[in-house]
């Protein structure tokens, strides 16, 4: 008999997912969610975003849709750039995407369940408790960021 865990990974194998690691021009810091008890790897920091959805042309639309669900915030595909591709599991890529908004004191998240907390964070200035797919995305790419 297969458990619950072992069915959500062999699901795992025919997915894409996407999400947004935010960016504010006027501060120059990046906006990241907390997970909440309800996620897989709960309590870590990591971009706001999910599985593509039968219904996005793409995955810029899941982006958007992901983060309109979690965080309450209307964003464009105009504010997006791909970022990068992580490939580390069989079959399932998670696409990060940089969203640059203007000003980081417009923009108010409101939490969904699915996450506890929403924080800015100088490059530099990360938290520890970085979910291991985020945390790899930015040792590959930290040179890349503005």
């Amino acid at each position: 008999m297969k458990t619950l865990r072992s069915f959500l990974r062999e699901q795992d194998n025919e997915r894409q997912a996407a999400g947004a690691l935010f960016y504010a021009q006027d501060t120059g810091k990046y906006g990241i969610a907390k997970r909440s008890k309800h996620c897989d790897c709960p309590h870590t920091y990591s971009p706001v975003g999910g599985s593509a959805d039968t219904n996005d042309k793409d995955l810029m639309d899941t982006v958007v849709r992901e983060v309109g669900e979690e965080i309450g915030c209307e964003i464009t595909r105009d504010q997006l750039k791909h970022m990068y591709t992580d490939y580390s599991r069989p079959n399932f890529q998670y696409h990060t995407f940089l969203c640059t908004i203007p000003k980081q004191s417009e923009f108010m998240p409101n939490l969904n369940y699915e996450n506890d907390r929403f924080d800015w964070f100088g490059k530099d200035e990360m938290p520890k408790n970085l979910h291991p797919g985020f945390s790899k995305m930015l040792k590959d790419t930290s040179h890349n960021l503005p």
